[in-house]
C-alpha cells in the first residue's frame, strides 16, 4: 500500500516544506518502528516527545516528517516536512486517510466502562459469529478474527495501528468488530476520526485516578465516547448510577439509547436469574417486547450484566435473537476473566484467576466465587505500584469480604514491594486488627501466597487470584519476569495431589 504525504494529510492543516509528492509506505509515530518511506509523526507523549526522534526516523529511512514545529537536524533539508498544530490529531486523520476509513466500512462496536470490557467484547464476537457475521474483537487480550491473530498493543492501540487492524480485518472478511475503547485512549486522542455504529457502556467504578484525578473526570473520559464526536447507537447498562445518568444524558442529547438492566423502563430487561449449577439462567424482556430466557456459563451477576450488555449490542449490530440468545449456551470466559483453574485428578475445590484490580471488581469476584462455593473463599491480591493509592484501602476492604485473605505482589513499578504491602495493611479498619490478623496473611512472594491457598483449601473452598488475569509478565522497577497465575495455580494443585497421593497419570 503506497499514498503520498499530500494524500496522506488530505484535510490536515497545514505548513509544507519540501515536496507534498513523496511517496509514502506507511505510518509510523514510534521511530523504532520506522520502515523505509514511512511518514515518521513526531507525537507528544505523557513522558517523550517524537520530535526528539525525528532524527533516528530519518537514519531508519523515513521520507517525511509531520511535526508541529520545523525541526533542523543533519540530512533534514532533504525530508519533506508538513508543520501541523497537534499531530497526534493528525496521526489519526492522515491514518484513515492512508488505510482508506476501513470504520465506515464496519460494524464498529465501542465498549467502554471500568469493568467488563473485555469480556463483552468476546461475547460480542461469539453472537455475531454465530449468526453468521463475521466478527473482529481488539483489546486488552489482543487482537483477531475469523481465527487469525493480529499484532495488537494496549487496550485500545493507537490510532495508525488501529487503522491498520481494521483495514486487516476487512481484508480477512470481517463484517464487523467489538473494540474496548479505554478512558485513557479517549483522553489521548487514540480513536479519533474513528466512525462507530454502536457505542456501550458497561460500568463506572474508581479507577485509574492517578491519571483523571477524581471520579467526574472519570466520567467525563468515558463520555466522551458518546458525544457528538462519534454519533451511534447508544447500549448503556443502568444497573450503576453512573450509566443511569449517562442513558439519561444522551436521551436528552437526541441520541437512540438502548437501555439495559433490571428496571421497567430498559429496553432489554432482566425479570430474572438464578445459578442453576454452574449455570446462570435469566428470564428476559427483549427489545421488541418478547420474554426470552437462555443459559449461559458464566460466574458472577456482573457476568449476566456483561451478557446482557454484549447481547443488546449484538442484536443492534444485526444478530438474529434466537441464534445470539442460543449461542450463549456455549460462551466462553476471556483468558484471565473468572477463569476456571482445572487439573487432573480434579480437586474437591475450585480456583479462578480473575482481572480485578479495583474495589468493586474485587467485591463482584468475591460474590461469583460465594455462588459457586459450599464452603471458603480464599482470595490471592495485591496493590500496583504507581497507581491510584487511594483505592489501596478500598481494596483491602473489598478484599476483606472473603474468608482468607493472601495479601501479595502485584506489578510494583518504581515502588517497592513491602512499602505497598505496609501502607495496603496500614489501611486496616482501626480497632478491627487483632480481630482480623488470622484472616489476614502478608505474603511478598506471590508464588508463596498461591501456594498457601491452595495448600490451606478445604473440600468445597474457592480460590480468587486477583489482579493480573491473562498477564504474562510482572514488573519490577525495570525487571521483567514472566509470571502466570493459571499456570502458578496449575502447578499447585499437581503438586498438592502428589503429595496427598492422587496424582493421575494418563498413558499416551
Amino acid at each position: 500500500m503506497t499514498s503520498s504525504l499530500a494524500d496522506i494529510l488530505c484535510g490536515i492543516p497545514h505548513d509544507l516544506k519540501g515536496s507534498g509528492h513523496v511517496p509514502v509506505s506507511g505510518i509510523a509515530y514510534d521511530s523504532r518502528r520506522v520502515r523505509k518511506g514511512n511518514a515518521f509523526f513526531c507525537v507528544c507523549g505523557l513522558e517523550s516527545d517524537g520530535h526528539d526522534f525525528a532524527q533516528a526516523a530519518v537514519d531508519r529511512g523515513a521520507s517525511a516528517i509531520v511535526c508541529e514545529r520545523w525541526l533542523d537536524f543533519p540530512g533534514a533539508d532533504g525530508i519533506p516536512q508538513a508543520k501541523v498544530p497537534d499531530a497526534r490529531s493528525a496521526l489519526a486523520l492522515a491514518a484513515a486517510n492512508f488505510y482508506g476509513s476501513p470504520s465506515e466500512k464496519l460494524a464498529l462496536i465501542g465498549v467502554t466502562g471500568t469493568n467488563g470490557k473485555t469480556t463483552t467484547t468476546y461475547l460480542i464476537e461469539h453472537m455475531l459469529n454465530a449468526c453468521g457475521i463475521t466478527c473482529g474483537v481488539i483489546g486488552t487480550c489482543g487482537a483477531r478474527v475469523d481465527g487469525y491473530e493480529l499484532e495488537s498493543a494496549h487496550t485500545t492501540p493507537e490510532s495508525a495501528d488501529l487503522e491498520r487492524l481494521l483495514a486487516q480485518m476487512l481484508e480477512l472478511g470481517a463484517q464487523a468488530s467489538a473494540l474496548e475503547v479505554s478512558s485513557h485512549a479517549l483522553e489521548m486522542g487514540r480513536v479519533r476520526n474513528v466512525h462507530f455504529a454502536i457505542t456501550a457502556f458497561t460500568n463506572l467504578t474508581q479507577d485509574h485516578l492517578d491519571f483523571h484525578k477524581d471520579m467526574e473526570s472519570y466520567y467525563q473520559a468515558k463520555k466522551h465516547l458518546f458525544s457528538d464526536e462519534f454519533p451511534a447507537t447508544r447500549v448503556i447498562s443502568t444497573f450503576g448510577d453512573a450509566g443511569r445518568r449517562l442513558a439519561r444524558e444522551c436521551e436528552e442529547a437526541g441520541d437512540r439509547v438502548v437501555r439495559v438492566g433490571p428496571h421497567p423502563s430498559d429496553d432489554l430487561r432482566l425479570i430474572e436469574r438464578k445459578q442453576v449449577g454452574a449455570d446462570a439462567e435469566l428470564e428476559l424482556r427483549a427489545l421488541d417486547g418478547s420474554a426470552l430466557r437462555l443459559t449461559h456459563p458464566l460466574v458472577g451477576m456482573f457476568n449476566t450484566e456483561n451478557v446482557m450488555v454484549a447481547l443488546a449490542s449484538a442484536l443492534v449490530a444485526g444478530a438474529d435473537l434466537g441464534q445470539a440468545a442460543a449461542s450463549l449456551a456455549d460462551a466462553s470466559s476471556p483468558p484471565g476473566r473468572m477463569q476456571r483453574v482445572k487439573v487432573a485428578p480434579e480437586m474437591d475445590f475450585a480456583a479462578f484467576v480473575d482481572y480485578a484490580h479495583t474495589p468493586d471488581a474485587i467485591e463482584k469476584a468475591i460474590e461469583a466465587a460465594r455462588e459457586v462455593s459450599q464452603g471458603n473463599v480464599h482470595i490471592v491480591f495485591g496493590c500496583e505500584g504507581d497507581r491510584d493509592k487511594g483505592k489501596r484501602a478500598l481494596m483491602l476492604e473489598a478484599a476483606l469480604g472473603a474468608d482468607h485473605v493472601h495479601l501479595t505482589n502485584d506489578n510494583a513499578h518504581s515502588e517497592r514491594v513491602m512499602d505497598i504491602l505496609s501502607e495496603v495493611m496500614a489501611c486496616m479498619p482501626k480497632g478491627a486488627a487483632d480481630a482480623l490478623g488470622s484472616k489476614v496473611k502478608m505474603i511478598p512472594d506471590r508464588k508463596r501466597a498461591i501456594k498457601q491457598a491452595v495448600y490451606s483449601a478445604s473440600p468445597g473452598d474457592v480460590i480468587l487470584v486477583c489482579g493480573r488475569g491473562h498477564e504474562t509478565v510482572m514488573e519490577f522497577g525495570r525487571d521483567r519476569v514472566h509470571f502466570d497465575d493459571a499456570e502458578e495455580i496449575r502447578y499447585h494443585m499437581l503438586m498438592l495431589a502428589v503429595d496427598e497421593g492422587r496424582e493421575v497419570r494418563e498413558a499416551r
